[in-house]
């Protein structure tokens, strides 16, 4: 990774060399394009003062995030014509190089990455090599870019500055022409268009909800009715049904008459 590549050739920048003063980073052949520097930091002093070097000013009471650390290394990076073949974006385009803004501790051998807890403010990035598009200013965004391939996008602090509370990689950048207002749009539309859907279908399983319920309370009346029928039936009232309604029923014959004499008229 380019980023461990320059770290290595700080850190040899770096060797009997004294604290608190910057030095340029001699990069191989194959950087060619790219220039770098680095400055070694007590934590003491990054507290009380802060720090100015290259294109950074740090704010004082700026400490670094776990863990501690009694001596820093901050490395600067302008990736120049490395940029945008490095970093690819397809909706908008480079006004100016990417530049890196990294921190490592310099008290071990483990070259451990570190951030900032910034108290005081916030880091100032300027691009002195930006140049905007005549009437981009109300388009032109601070990008920040991720080690897990994503951007992010913030306000310019003035015509060539961004702000940031962390170290990474920083770039000024304008939309590409035709390539903002669709995004946009496009992303109205389909959020309208899932309201939409999501209101249709909640429509839709309401309505079968209602279906069931009522199909569920029709069933267990005419259970009710069925198990009523069988139980007045077969009691010993004088009562049968008849369809749905309930008619009267002799349980018993009538005793034919009979004769006195028993003889016939």
């Amino acid at each position: 990774m380019l980023d461990s590549a320059i770290r290595d050739h700080a850190f040899q920048a770096l060797e009997r060399h004294r604290t608190g003063v910057v030095y340029d980073i001699s990069l191989p052949a194959n950087l060619s394009g790219m220039t770098a520097s680095v400055l070694r930091l007590r934590s003491s002093s990054l507290w009380r003062k802060g720090a100015n070097f290259t294109a950074f000013r740090i704010p004082p009471r700026t400490l670094t995030a776990k863990p501690f650390v009694r001596r820093l290394v901050i490395v600067y990076q302008d990736w120049g014509n490395w940029s945008a073949s490095y970093y690819n974006m397809t909706s908008h385009k480079f006004v100016g190089p990417v530049i890196g803004f990294l921190a490592y501790d310099a008290s071990s051998n483990t070259t451990m990455e570190l951030n900032f807890r910034v108290n005081g403010g916030a880091v100032s990035i300027s691009f002195p090599g930006a140049a905007l598009p005549k009437g981009s200013n109300s388009t032109a965004k601070c990008a920040r870019f991720w080690q897990n391939g994503t951007v992010d996008f913030g306000d310019l602090e003035s015509s060539n500055a961004c702000m940031t509370t962390s170290t990474g990689h920083f770039a000024i950048v304008v939309p590409l022409e035709g390539t903002e207002h669709p995004r946009v749009i496009g992303k109205g539309k389909e959020k309208k268009w899932r309201l939409w859907v999501a209101a249709i279908g909640g429509g839709v399983v309401g309505l079968l909800s209602l279906i069931v319920v009522a199909m569920l309370k029709l069933v267990e009346k005419r259970k009710r009715e069925k198990m009523v029928r069988q139980a007045e039936e077969g009691e010993a009232l004088e009562a049968i049904w008849i369809g749905r309604n309930r008619m009267p029923s002799a349980t018993t014959i009538r005793t034919q008459p009979v004769l006195e004499n028993g003889d016939a008229p």
